[in-house]
């Protein structure tokens, strides 16, 4: 299982935030944050003898984010994951189930390694650093720690324009039997764009007009994300490279994140995949979606 991903809202003005993004993040300070989302990722494996396997994961996250000094966050995100497992052999099918919780994550970020305010907009670029601990369940663990670091840019003008940019990468060690996942990059570029009514509504207005003006009265986000992830082979100590492992995805990512008031959002993001450089042997993705909140208090 890859390193779940973490975003989080900042208070007014309101900021886009990249719903499928490779590092955490916040743009507010002295304050905290609770995230949650169920991502649905369905892929499907074919075998050299003729069977065909579908996977659909559902990855649930519960993420805390607290500012404890200005410029300064901690993250910490615990996922929950159920996998359902269908094998067709010519006219039969056997069906698995599993779930359980996956491994911890830990992040800092300090966000002063450039920042630049200006009338309608910011410009910002932020550092962090983060540590995956081997808490999950036997089937969902790597069994081994991983640390990542990365680099955040935000920009946004005229309270319309947004872009999000995120760079990590992830260095994965061995764990005890000295199986290493293999490290990983990961990156997301995120351009968006504030809907929101520019003035009030007129005394005559249509009921079109109307409910705009209601439905997107405390704004919304729309945007298409640009990630993907490229990630060297897993490793054996004694044996090498594992061959049906590592590769490149890339995915284009159409979303929104609705206001439903100052400190509490829902958001929706469907990424399609536009490239599948995979290595050897190994499940295809076919559909991803993701649903979720994030509660500022």
């Amino acid at each position: 299982m890859s390193l779940l991903t973490l975003v989080v809202l900042a208070p007014l003005p309101l900021r886009a935030q990249a719903i499928i993004a490779p590092g955490g993040r916040t743009l507010f300070n002295r304050a905290s944050l609770i995230r949650s989302f169920v991502e649905a990722r369905h892929l499907t494996l074919r075998t050299p003898d003729g069977r065909t396997v579908g996977i659909s994961q559902y990855i649930t996250p519960l993420a805390f984010v607290y500012a404890f000094a200005p410029k300064w966050q901690v993250i910490a995100v615990q996922p929950y994951v159920t996998v359902d497992n269908t094998t067709h052999t010519g006219s039969q099918s056997m069906r698995t189930d599993l779930n359980g919780l996956g491994d911890s994550q830990f992040i800092i970020q300090y966000d002063g390694l450039y920042s630049r305010n200006a009338p309608g907009g910011l410009t910002r670029l932020s550092g962090l650093f983060g540590v995956q601990a081997p808490t999950g369940a036997e089937r969902f663990s790597t069994d081994a720690f991983a640390y990542t670091g990365g680099l955040v840019f935000q920009k946004m003008s005229k309270l319309r324009y947004s872009l999000i940019a995120d760079f990590e990468y992830m260095v994965a060690s061995e764990n005890e039997v000295g199986i290493s996942q293999g490290n990983s990059a990961s990156y997301d570029v995120a351009p968006a764009y504030f809907i929101i009514p520019r003035e009030q509504t007129p005394a005559n207005a249509s009921w079109l007009r109307r409910t705009f003006d209601r439905v997107f009265r405390n704004g919304a986000f729309a945007m298409v994300e640009l990630n993907g992830t490229s990630q060297a082979h897993a490793f054996v100590r004694g044996s090498g490279d594992v061959p049906n492992s590592g590769g490149t995805t890339l995915y284009v990512s159409p979303g929104i994140q609705y206001f439903v008031n100052r400190e509490f959002l829902v958001e929706f993001s469907a990424p399609i995949p536009v490239a599948k450089d995979l290595n050897g042997i190994q499940p295809r993705p076919d559909s991803r979606f993701l649903l979720g909140f994030r509660w500022l208090f």
